[in-house]
């Protein structure tokens, strides 16, 4: 009636064969709206607004001929009754398929509540999670792990770390990307998973408080803050902390054949540990418009960690005379640093046309202190018979700077177009002590003290073309690298190592994707990509575990290339999704980790790398949701694949075949408005690998939620490992031995927590309000 442009009113695009919600869009202050990246096909609108009839659009088709839909003018009249606004909640699919990822929404998972982004792992399909805290992706531990789709601004720490120091209360998704286009870095040989974590944008101040407590004395809290100032300005902040005790038992046992077999000998130990880990996380940060078009975005990050570890070991020697049977370790390990980030981001009128440049800086200090006692009589523990300490510091320097630019040729083609700068330094000095038991004296030993200096640098460039061909998605792209990898150790008695390996690489990528109707997508890609030797696994320095397990690096190690392939499928129906895939990897100078019995030592087994001849991995997976009843959904996955390697390890030839296969089923339960449950099973089969075998794994945990304060507040219950199922067993052998391990955690523990949602939503206008997922396929619109 009076020709007034509707601010704030929501337009929802619904496919119209299933009715199903594709995307959505809010209007401007002049009462336009604009939905963008539509894939081809039949779908009708909906408009709504507080107070006012929805209104229902119908015979809207998209395709690639007409990609674009004029809605014209809409005129709405206000209903004969006002209502006062109302909060609509919807729970996102679990899992969704993009061109390269799948992308699994973990805001809701109730298994891992009061724990870190190391358990939500273990809820990811495909995704194994080992007792050391290693994280595989279909068999592979060799992948490459992202936050907010960057390098971890925590680098310079070992992943498991990283994963474990990360509250699984702060992270929004987790993508999973098996075959990488060449805008990420080619490293990983299983491909990369990216942590994505919650942030606000909407106007106002908005924030998220999460508190748990759990068994074991484990703690943990977080607060996430956001706040709009002004309409070009946003600040957010974010801190979070955990403290937990960690206790488990472990159990060796080594057989050595001596004398080409004639004799044999024993060791047998038995060991238990206690750990404590306190952690502090701190981030702050801005987001400035300049315009419409410009933004920058700055964050600093802190951390700070600690961990104490108390290990007691017990020795039963067969055949072997005058050896502790005793051993005590105190450790004491700590980590800080900051963090820097910077982004520009430049938009521009065009659809797909962006510009972002990123800089990062990251320094990191580590600093590890051990004190070993050994005795001959476990029953005198204040008074040993050897004694050992160890200093070690350690720090590192990490600078990113990248480039990036996509830029639309046609309604149909695309290029994308970018460089990347990656330099890192890092110093380790290591120093081993004899100490005196009389008079406590600390004499350094020169042949176990070294000091090791790193730099790496890697510099590429790539470039993407991505075309819209009917039904047809197709990206093809070629990255060019030059690494210079430099390195040296430094004895006290004057001996001196070298690690000089520069290496250029090229790697091409590939995906094609074909749209079929009733909601059905196929999809083929190929990439190559490269591991790289860690720092530790070049250094020929040899370290300690305990007197009679030794492992060092390989300084002529060199890195590993995989071509991957994978064929997949999508179909979506009203209940059920089903996404199959096949995969195949060939491994070229692959780089293996192998175990020998020391020639001048039999007691010691010493660990090293070496490069072989190659490895074949293929298999199957299929991941799969089923809507069973409205308050009842599954979801589950079921990975098999196989593992062919050849070539020759520490001198001798190897030739052998495994496999394994994985499955996982999460049940989710809907109650009502307040309530729901969550129960998921997992099991891993045996597997075996090139000098033994892992056996099976398998475990069960339940979660539950209550909303409270008008289901802003959650009141969450957890219990992990029900069943006390969860440890690892290991079998290995090597030409003159063989070994089994056990580990064995206290895995069984309930976790109680509290959450509350912090938000007071202005309605002023947002020019660029957040999209609840940032668009898969950046190319699908065309």
């Amino acid at each position: 009636e009076t020709e007034n442009p509707l601010m704030y009113a929501s337009a929802v695009l619904y496919r119209e064969s299933d009715s199903v919600m594709v995307s959505g869009s809010i209007s401007e202050d002049d009462g336009s709206f604009k939905i963008t990246e539509v894939p081809p096909g039949k779908y009708y609108i909906e408009v709504q607004f507080v107070g006012y009839p929805t209104q229902k659009y119908n015979d809207i088709e998209i395709s690639r001929d007409n990609p674009v839909y004029d809605a014209g003018i809409i005129k709405i009249a206000p209903s004969a009754e006002y209502l006062d606004e109302v909060l609509i909640e919807a729970t996102r699919e679990m899992m969704q398929v993009g061109l390269d990822r799948r992308v699994i929404n973990v805001g809701q998972e109730l298994t891992a509540i009061g724990g870190t982004a190391l358990d939500l792992m273990q809820n990811i399909p495909a995704v194994n999670v080992d007792f050391d805290g290693n994280v595989s992706l279909r068999g592979s531990s060799n992948v490459t792990i992202l936050l907010d789709g960057r390098p971890s601004e925590l680098t310079g720490m070992d992943e498991d770390t990283i994963l474990e120091q990360l509250p699984s209360e702060m992270i929004d998704r987790i993508e999973i990307i098996t075959n990488p286009s060449v805008r990420y870095d080619p490293d990983g040989t299983a491909g990369i998973i990216n942590i994505v974590t919650k942030r606000e944008e909407r106007p106002g101040y908005n924030g998220m408080i999460n508190l748990s407590a759990g068994t074991n004395h484990r703690y943990s809290g977080s607060i996430n803050f956001n706040y709009r100032v002004l309409d070009n300005l946003n600040l957010f902040t974010s801190i979070s902390g955990r403290f937990f005790n960690m206790y488990g038992e472990s159990e060796s046992d080594r057989i050595n054949w001596m004398n080409n077999g004639a004799d044999t000998a024993r060791i047998i130990q038995d060991s238990e540990f206690e750990r404590s880990m306190d952690n502090y996380n701190i981030q702050l940060g801005f987001d400035y418009e300049l315009n419409e078009q410009n933004t920058i975005t700055f964050s600093a990050r802190y951390n700070d960690w600690e961990r104490n570890n108390l290990d007691k070991r017990n020795y039963i020697f067969e055949n072997y005379d005058d050896l502790p049977d005793y051993r005590l370790a105190d450790n004491t390990m700590m980590r800080d640093g900051f963090s820097y980030a910077l982004n520009y981001r430049r938009e521009y009128d065009e659809d797909f046309r962006e510009l972002n440049v990123d800089f990062s800086y990251s320094d990191r200090e580590f600093q590890r202190t051990e004190d070993n006692k050994s005795f001959f009589d476990y029953q005198k523990e204040n008074d040993p018979d050897l004694m050992e300490f160890i200093d070690n510091i350690s720090s590192s320097r990490n600078f990113n700077a990248e480039f990036d630019y996509s830029h639309p040729l046609n309604d149909n083609l695309k290029i994308e177009t970018g460089w990347q700068t990656r330099l890192r330094t890092s110093d380790n000095d290591f120093r081993f002590y004899n100490v005196d038991v009389e008079t406590g004296e600390r004499l350094i030993d020169d042949r176990r003290t070294d000091l090791f200096e790193y730099n790496d640098q890697r510099h590429s460039a790539y470039a993407i073309l991505s075309a819209g061909l009917g039904n047809y998605n197709v990206e093809g792209g070629l990255r060019a690298e030059q690494a210079v990898i430099e390195g040296s150790h430094f004895k006290l008695d004057g001996e001196e190592g070298i690690v000089d390996n520069d290496y250029f690489s090229l790697f091409p990528s590939a995906h094609v994707r074909r749209h079929f109707e009733n909601d059905q997508d196929a999809q083929l890609s190929y990439s190559k990509r490269i591991s790289r030797p860690r720092r530790w696994a070049l250094n020929p320095f040899p370290r300690y575990s305990d007197p009679y397990n030794i492992s060092m690096g390989n300084p002529n190690l060199l890195p590993e290339y995989i071509h991957s392939l994978e064929l997949s499928y999508t179909k979506y129906w009203e209940n059920t999704t089903i996404n199959p895939s096949v995969f195949y990897r060939y491994t070229d100078q692959m780089m293996t980790r192998y175990r020998v019995v020391d020639e001048d030592d039999e007691k010691v087994t010493i660990t090293s790398w070496d490069n072989i001849g190659h490895a074949v991995n293929y298999g199957v997976e299929l991941v799969a949701s089923q809507t069973v009843a409205p308050w009842w959904r599954i979801n589950g996955n079921a990975s098999y694949f196989k593992r062919m390697v050849e070539g020759d390890v520490g001198g001798t030839r190897h030739d052998s075949e495994s496999y394994s296969w994985t499955a996982r089923v999460t049940n989710n339960f809907i109650f009502g408005r307040n309530f729901s449950m969550q129960l998921s099973g997992n099991y891993r089969s045996p597997t075996v690998m090139l000098q033994g075998k892992i056996e099976a794994m398998y475990s069960a945990d339940f979660g539950m939620r209550y909303g409270v304060l008008n289901n802003n507040g959650n009141i969450t219950l957890r219990v992990s490992d029900i069943f006390n199922t969860q440890k690892f067993e290991l079998y290995s052998y090597g030409e003159n031995f063989e070994m089994n391990q056990m580990h064995k955690r206290r895995s069984r523990m309930i976790f109680l927590g509290f959450s509350y949602r912090i938000h007071d939503y202005r309605r002023d206008r947002d020019r660029h309000e957040r999209e609840d997922m940032e668009p898969m396929d950046d190319f699908d619109g065309f």
